[in-house]
C-alpha cells in the first residue's frame, strides 16, 4: 500500500472501535445496508452473523439502496474501491454505523459530532484546527531536520563496548515515600545479592523516614538520598552514577525477587550484543504480568503490547521493575531521557535506542519476581494525568526517534484524526498531550540531530527484530 494510503488508513482506524455484536445494534425488525464489497462470500458471512443476533433484521445487499433511512449501515472492509457508495452510506442518517474487517472482527464507527448551529462546537472546531496546524508544523520541522541531516555525513559508527568484564551487579531500588515496603523488598534482595553483589536504595527526596529506616534495619544496604525529587529517570541515573559494577538491576519496591534470579539472567551477558534482560513477573492472583514480555506495535504511535510470558527471546524493552542492564552500553546511550519525567516511556525509549544500535533486550522466564502491583501511579498522580502523560511522552518519543518517512506520515494522520474526534466530542486528552508536548519540540529536534550514526537500524527493522518469538519459532529467532 502507498504511503498516503497508509496515512489515510491510520486516520480511519481512529474512528473504529472493536465491538462484540449484540441485539442493541438495531431494532429487532429493523433494516440494514451492506456496502463496500461485491464478494458473495463476504456478504453471506456478514449477513449470517447479523441474523444470528437479529433474526428479524432485513438486510439490503451492496448496490441496493433502501427506501428511507436504514437503521444500521455495515461497511465491509475488503479493500474494494467503492468510495462513493461508502460515503453515501455514512451520510445516510443511520443511527448505527458498524464495519466488518477482512479478519471477521466487527467495529463500531465513531464519527465526531457535527453541530454547526452550536457556538461551542465552532469553538472546539477552531481549537482542533489550531492544534492540528501547530503539530503539523512540528512534524514538518522533523522532516526538514532529517533532510538537512542527510546532506551531512553521519557520525561514526557506534562502538560496541562488548560483553561486560565480569558479572557483578548493583541492585538499584528507586523509592519515594515507601518506607513500609522496605521489609517486603529488601530481605529477598539481600539474599539474592549475597556477598558478591550490592543493594542500593535511592531515596528520591522522600518526605517520610525511608533512609533512616533502611540505615538502621538494613545496614548492609547502600543508601543514596537525593536532595530534591527527580522522578524515576533521575533517581535511577543518580543510582547508576553512584554504583561501580559492570551490570545493574532495577527493582521496584513492590517487587520481591525469587531465588535464582541472577543465575538465570547473567549467562545472557556472555553475548556482546546483549543490552538488557527482563525477568518473568508473577502477580498475587497467580497470573503472570505481561510487562516482562512486550512486543512493539505501530498504529501511528508506538504502542507496546504484551504477550504471554512463556519463553525466552527478544523484546522491545526491559522494564524498569525487574531487569538487569549492561552499564557500559547504558552509558554509551546517554542513559534515560529525562524529558519524560515524572513517569512513562523512559525504559521504552532506552530499549528502542539500544535496538537502533543493534543491542538486544531479552526476556528470560527462568528468572522470576513477585509483583504486588500497587496502583501507586493513579494514587499519586491521578489517572487523567497519567493517561495524558503516557500519550504526551508517546508524541515526544516519535518526534525524537522515528525516522521512517511513511511512519511519520502515519503519525501525523493519527494525531490529527484523534484531535478531530476527541476535541469535537469534548474529550481533551489528546489536546492536553499535544499542548504539553509542543514546548519540547526544539530540544527533541536537537537530540534527533545528534542521534544519527552509521550502521543504525531502521525503524521498521527494529519493529521486526524486537518482536518476541511465536510459539512455533526457536526461542532466539529474529534476535539478529
Amino acid at each position: 500500500m502507498s504511503p498516503p494510503a497508509d496515512a489515510a488508513r491510520t486516520a480511519a482506524n481512529v474512528l473504529l472501535r472493536p465491538i462484540e455484536l449484540g441485539p442493541s445494534l438495531a431494532p429487532p425488525d429493523g433494516r440494514a445496508l451492506l456496502v463496500g464489497s461485491r464478494s458473495q462470500a463476504v456478504i453471506e458471512a456478514a449477513s449470517r452473523e447479523l441474523h444470528a443476533i437479529l433474526p428479524g433484521l432485513t438486510i439490503d445487499p451492496p448496490g441496493a439502496w433502501p427506501g428511507g433511512t436504514p437503521d444500521l449501515v455495515c461497511l465491509l472492509l475488503t479493500g474494494e474501491p467503492f468510495r462513493r457508495e461508502r460515503s453515501l452510506a455514512v451520510l445516510s442518517g443511520a443511527s448505527t454505523l458498524v464495519a466488518r474487517g477482512a479478519n471477521g472482527q466487527w467495529y463500531r464507527l465513531v464519527l465526531p459530532p457535527f453541530r454547526p448551529w452550536s457556538l461551542r462546537w465552532w469553538a472546539r472546531f477552531t481549537l482542533c484546527l489550531m492544534l492540528c496546524r501547530a503539530y503539523t508544523r512540528a512534524v514538518a520541522l522533523v522532516w526538514l531536520t532529517d533532510a538537512l541531516r542527510r546532506l551531512l555525513p553521519p557520525w561514526r559508527t557506534a562502538r560496541n563496548p562488548g560483553a561486560p568484564a565480569n558479572k557483578t551487579v548493583t541492585f538499584i531500588v528507586p523509592t519515594y515515600n515507601q518506607r513500609d515496603w522496605m521489609d517486603f523488598c529488601l530481605p529477598p534482595l539481600l539474599a539474592e545479592a549475597g556477598d558478591r553483589h550490592t543493594v542500593m536504595i535511592v531515596d528520591d527526596a522522600s518526605a517520610d523516614d525511608t533512609s533512616d529506616y533502611v540505615r538502621s534495619h538494613y545496614p548492609q544496604v547502600r543508601v543514596l538520598r537525593l536532595p530534591r525529587n527527580q522522578g524515576f529517570g533521575g533517581a535511577v541515573s543518580a543510582g547508576i552514577a553512584a554504583s561501580d559494577t559492570p551490570l545493574f538491576s532495577l527493582i521496584n519496591t513492590d517487587v520481591k525477587v525469587r531465588p535464582g534470579y541472577l543465575a538465570a539472567i547473567l549467562p545472557h551477558f556472555d553475548r556482546p550484543d546483549t543490552f538488557a534482560v527482563c525477568s518473568r513477573i508473577d502477580l498475587p492472583d497467580g497470573s503472570q504480568m505481561e510487562t516482562g514480555n512486550v512486543a512493539p506495535d505501530w498504529s501511528g504511535v508506538l504502542e507496546p503490547y504484551h504477550v504471554s510470558p512463556a519463553r525466552p527471546g527478544p523484546i522491545l524493552y526491559a522494564g524498569g521493575a525487574s531487569s538487569v542492564f549492561d552499564r557500559a552500553k547504558y552509558e554509551a546511550l546517554g542513559g534515560f531521557e529525562v524529558v519524560y519525567r515524572p513517569l512513562y516511556f523512559e525504559d521504552i525509549e532506552l530499549g528502542y535506542r539500544a535496538w537502533r544500535r543493534g543491542w538486544r533486550s531479552l526476556f528470560e522466564p527462568g528468572a522470576s519476581v513477585f509483583h504486588q502491583r500497587r496502583a501507586w501511579i493513579g494514587a499519586r498522580f491521578g489517572n487523567a494525568f497519567a493517561n495524558e502523560s503516557f500519550l504526551r511522552n508517546g508524541l515526544l518519543f516519535v518526534l525524537k526517534n522515528v525516522r521512517d518517512p511513511g511512519m511519520l506520515r502515519q503519525h501525523l494522520a493519527y494525531v490529527c484524526a484523534r484531535l478531530l474526534t476527541e476535541v469535537l466530542a469534548g474529550d481533551a486528552t489528546m489536546a492536553h498531550a499535544v499542548l504539553r508536548a509542543l514546548p519540547y519540540v526544539p530540544s527533541m529536534l536537537v537530540k534527533r540531530w545528534c542521534e544519527y550514526r552509521r550502521g543504525d537500524l531502521s525503524d521498521r527493522r527494529i519493529l521486526e527484530l524486537a518482536r518476541p518469538p511465536s510459539p512455533n519459532e526457536p526461542a532466539e529467532a529474529g534476535a539478529g
